[in-house]
């Protein structure tokens, strides 16, 4: 599946509001995910940022499902239409989007369906399955950022931990083909961070060790660094209530799949400014980092089948090992 975290391309996504034409993709991957720190306005200037030991960001580990074990050989996830989100390196956990009924969904120009769709986790080593409300980031398939029961949590694939992160910002901006705004992973998949009132928060995912990084504006979104206590911070303005607006015919994140095309046209909304925050609270233009596969073979070489690339697949769905 194409979908990115931000790939913020000034070419596809333009430089802010009223472009007098469209840049139209097609045949689209799923929608960008990201905006160069040279395609922003920057905020005004505040205070240098600094960082800060977390007031608690309380991270509540729940006891794992189940040891980590050999995968499940059978069928799962029913005779429904769908397709593969994520899946994690190991195969115990796939993410299946399935929409409802038994007949076959369509799809209008921009990939949108009438058909409503839900997301599951399947573990395959527990045989357990659970409703996730959103799937926000995956690092190195073997960490998941979630929002389950309306709560921001990170999925262990390889312990079946799950780990809630207190204190999430759970306001979204309306943005349907962006990555929601609550949380990401590091580049390398080393830390987590969450958008909470107090600044971003960030957690080392093997120490387990937490810290704020201070914005210097309203927090929109960030991206903690892989070392050391910095992070990628987007910000707006301080003193308003709404966030930028990506103008576009794009439907929905995963909707690039099946759609023929679809536009950018910039943005709306406050300006909006994208730096990177050192440890000593020293800025610099920044981009996000980029995402890396969500789904695919696992290390054993098991594939999932059926497997349709980026077009609808039919369940259900196993995993098929050498």
């Amino acid at each position: 599946m194409k979908t990115a975290r931000f790939v913020w391309v000034l070419g596809i996504l333009g430089v802010g509001c009223g472009e007098p034409a469209p840049t139209v993709v097609t045949p689209t991957p799923a929608p960008p995910a990201s905006v160069p720190a040279s395609a922003v306005a920057t905020a005004p200037a505040t205070p240098s940022a600094s960082t800060a030991p977390a007031p608690a960001p309380s991270a509540t580990t729940a006891k794992p499902s189940a040891a980590s074990g050999p995968l499940l050989a059978g069928a799962f996830g029913d005779k429904r239409y769908g397709f593969a989100e994520a899946s994690s390196r190991n195969g115990r956990f796939v993410f299946l989007r399935r929409f409802q009924g038994a007949q076959k969904p369509t799809f209008g120009q921009h990939g949108e369906s009438r058909t409503p769709t839900d997301l599951t986790l399947f573990d395959r080593v527990d045989g357990r399955e659970r409703p996730i409300d959103d799937l926000l980031d995956v690092a190195d398939r073997r960490h998941f950022l979630v929002v389950e029961g309306g709560a921001l949590r990170v999925l262990d694939a390889e312990t079946g931990a799950s780990i809630k992160l207190d204190g999430a910002d759970m306001t979204t901006d309306a943005n349907a083909c962006l990555p929601p705004r609550q949380g990401a992973f590091s580049g390398g998949g080393k830390r987590v961070g969450w958008v909470t009132s107090a600044g971003f928060s960030v957690r080392d995912l093997e120490s387990g060790a937490t810290w704020v990084v201070k914005p210097n504006a309203r927090l929109w979104r960030g991206w903690p660094d892989d070392t050391g206590k910095g992070a990628t911070l987007a910000e707006v303005p301080a003193g308003g209530s709404d966030w930028p607006h990506q103008n576009t015919s794009c439907a929905c994140r995963w909707c690039g799949r099946f759609a023929m095309s679809y536009g950018m046209y910039g943005w709306s909304g406050p300006s909006f400014a994208i730096e990177h925050v050192d440890d000593a609270g020293a800025r610099a233009k920044a981009d996000p980092p980029k995402s890396g596969a969500r789904h695919g073979p696992t290390d054993a070489k098991c594939t999932l089948a059926p497997t349709a690339g980026d077009a609808l697949e039919e369940g259900p769905w196993r995993w098929k090992c050498p």
